[in-house]
């Protein structure tokens, strides 16, 4: 969510800049104009000129600002494919790691099975002894989901921070290219 606003935060900032930009633009070459000695034949043609000259740098802020934008998508997409991929490693370790696990419950259930039909005094040592490897199984197996996780998640914090990091780039580029 912090990326979200402060992408907003940006892009109202330089929303900003470029209205004042223009206004400022605007009030310079107004006043400019009209404080020059001019007949009102040569003042209308300068500021007819000057109103041409700043939509042509609006059009050409546009054009940068669609441009980046485009740019500013496309990594964002990019980065977004990473972090799939390493989800959907997350999920098959998962996966591997309860197929293991029923494995050895229905194995060790097997062998309490056989056990019971040898001897009382030996089940219980059996019942433990099963329950303890089953105990065993579940702990490193949620052991290495819990690492896999945490490791999926540092992944794709990583990759959320280059994508703003690039966002912020192709942003500044942004700014150069209009000055």
């Amino acid at each position: 969510m912090e990326v979200t606003n402060m992408g907003q935060k940006d892009g109202i900032n330089s929303k900003d800049f470029l209205i004042g930009g223009f206004i400022g633009a605007a009030i310079g070459a107004s006043v400019a104009l009209l404080l020059a000695p001019k007949s009102g034949k040569e003042l209308r043609g300068d500021l007819n000129d000057q109103v041409d000259n700043l939509k042509e740098k609006g059009n050409q802020w546009k054009d940068v600002a669609y441009e980046k934008g485009i740019e500013i998508g496309n990594a964002a997409k990019d980065r977004k494919e990473k972090i799939v991929d390493s989800a959907n490693g997350l999920v098959d370790v998962v996966k591997d790691k309860s197929g293991k696990l029923a494995d050895t419950v229905v194995k060790q259930g097997k062998n309490v099975k056989d056990t019971i039909s040898s001897n009382a005094e030996e089940n219980k040592e059996s019942f433990k002894e099963a329950a303890e490897n089953i105990k065993k199984d579940a702990k490193d197996a949620a052991q290495d989901v819990s690492s896999e996780a945490k490791q999926t998640k540092q992944d794709a914090e990583k990759e959320v921070q280059e994508a703003k990091k690039e966002a912020e780039k192709k942003l500044k580029e942004a700014r150069k290219e209009n000055n």
